[in-house]
């Protein structure tokens, strides 16, 4: 008999262990790089509070759920709590139940490469300056028509974009006026707007700097 209730008491810890719950979370509208016990991959993020402008993301997976890029999607998920010795994936386990809500990210469209088409009314040769955006690692890099540029996002918002400190090659070419009032020009930017497909860059006092066409 004690046997049979020695059994009863360790399935009961067993089921309670076990026992999955259900939350609401919001998944994130890009990818971000992250450390698998094997290599480094592209993670999931979600929040698990209500206002999206104050969201802190943590790194995460969902079983079953297709990640769509450019949009925040509310979800709900079973959630199970699993033992990770190496601390380079997740603890919890999440399960797709069903999709509540989605909600376009304006953001989402900097990703990929934009040309740019007006400069203060600056003509354009044939080497064009070129930005690129890669916010899974909030990273950019840049051609300001000699050298090359690569630096961090500090702050993006839907409407604040500030660029850090960016590297650049050290190449002289013949005319550099176009290629240094660019790089100046990249370190006043504070704001952006994309409008019928250009991405105009503004000033603190909302002056448009930059003008770019999205390549496909």
């Amino acid at each position: 008999m004690k046997k049979i209730l020695l059994l009863m008491v360790v399935a009961a810890g067993l089921e309670s262990c076990t026992t999955e719950t259900k939350k609401t979370l919001w998944v994130n509208s890009f990818q971000v790089e992250c450390e698998t016990p094997v290599n480094k991959a592209l993670c999931l993020q979600v929040y698990k509070g209500d206002d999206l402008k104050q969201a802190q993301w943590e790194n995460a997976s969902i079983g079953g759920f297709t990640f769509e890029e450019g949009f925040f999607r509310k979800i709900e998920v079973t959630e199970k709590q699993v033992n990770n010795p190496d601390n380079k994936m997740p603890s919890t386990i999440y399960v797709l139940v069903r999709e509540i809500e989605r909600v376009k990210d304006p953001r989402a469209e900097l990703n990929g490469e934009w040309t740019l088409v007006n400069f203060k009314g600056s003509t354009l040769g044939e080497s064009v300056p070129t930005l690129h955006f890669e916010l899974g690692s909030m990273r950019v890099s840049a051609s300001n028509s000699c050298n090359r540029l690569i630096g961090n996002i500090e702050k993006l918002t839907d409407t604040e974009l500030v660029f850090g400190k960016m590297a650049s090659t050290l190449m002289l070419c013949p005319d550099m006026v176009l290629a240094d009032a660019f790089d100046a020009a990249i370190n006043e930017v504070k704001t952006y707007k994309i409008d019928n497909g250009q991405l105009l860059l503004s000033d603190a006092k909302g002056e448009v700097l930059l003008t770019f066409g999205k390549n496909k």
